[in-house]
């Protein structure tokens, strides 16, 4: 028994450092992943906060947690941080040395860098386009990756934008039948908008909501996959889904091995992009 099990563990072990060595191979640039979903509330920035996690793990260099969600982003209450500054601070600032950049950032124990959309507790008006664009153009000089959380629905100018730039996409789905349909929909959006070449750069996410296992779960999985693109399903986690900072050491370990196949899928494909 003891053996069958220090296989078992030692397969997983192995595979988990298969899957993870590309993140950390030198980049010519900083890579832009995207983390986007059609409504809110699938999802989308507890995974983000997972996955840059992840690449921050495997990586000796910089890594980013951007929160591009014009409204009352939940990134940094995820990652348990309150910056001193913001991405609307950095746009007014344009700051010009490193000095002056992580004057306006927060930092996680495990040293992962972080940048809210707006002070703590504001509900913002519309971020401009050419500001953030702007704004990321300055980070990238500093950091080996972004994961942008970007903020929920793909037509606004500041999405779209967002999308134009992103070396991958991260597309968060819940885990039903509904929410697979309007995935598909679109996923077809992505290829008749000009973001074609993307989705040959994109991993989707299907996020279970409920605790008990759900037949629409893989009826769903089975509809995203029918498309061609890489289906990673993220377990329903206790820990996660009580909506607070998150403790990686809380995080069930089948919820992290399914975030860090989500991370090094997308940073492999972010390397097809000079």
């Amino acid at each position: 028994m003891r053996r069958a099990v220090g296989a078992s563990v030692s397969g997983r072990a192995r595979e988990i450092a298969e899957r993870t060595a590309g993140i950390g191979v030198p980049v010519s640039s900083c890579r832009r992943i995207v983390v986007t979903s059609i409504r809110g509330g699938a999802g989308k920035s507890t995974l983000a906060a997972l996955v840059a996690g992840v690449i921050r793990q495997h990586r000796d260099d910089r890594v980013i947690a951007v929160d591009a969600d014009p409204g009352l982003g939940s990134l940094p209450l995820r990652l348990g941080v309150n910056a001193p500054g913001s991405l609307r601070h950095l746009t007014a600032a344009r700051p010009q040395s490193w000095e002056e950049i992580v004057a306006s950032l927060a930092r996680t124990p495990e040293g992962l860098f972080v940048l809210p959309a707006a002070p703590r507790g504001v509900v913002a008006g519309t971020l401009d386009h050419g500001l953030v664009q702007q704004a990321l153009g300055r980070l990238s000089r500093y950091f080996a990756a972004a994961v942008i959380d970007c903020g929920g629905g793909l037509t606004a100018e500041l999405q779209q934008g967002l999308l134009a730039g992103a070396h991958a996409q991260i597309f968060v789905v819940p885990g039903t039948v509904d929410g697979a349909l309007s995935a598909r929909a679109a996923l077809n959006w992505f290829a008749q908008n000009g973001h074609g070449p993307l989705l040959h750069r994109t991993v989707v996410a299907l996020v279970a909501h409920t605790p008990n296992p759900d037949a629409d779960l893989q009826r769903a999985k089975q509809m995203l996959s029918a498309g061609g693109l890489p289906v990673t399903q993220i377990p329903f986690d206790r820990h996660l889904a009580a909506g607070i900072s998150i403790a990686p050491e809380r995080v069930g370990a089948s919820t992290q091995a399914a975030a860090t196949l989500v991370a090094s899928s997308a940073f492999a494909r972010s390397l097809d992009v000079p």
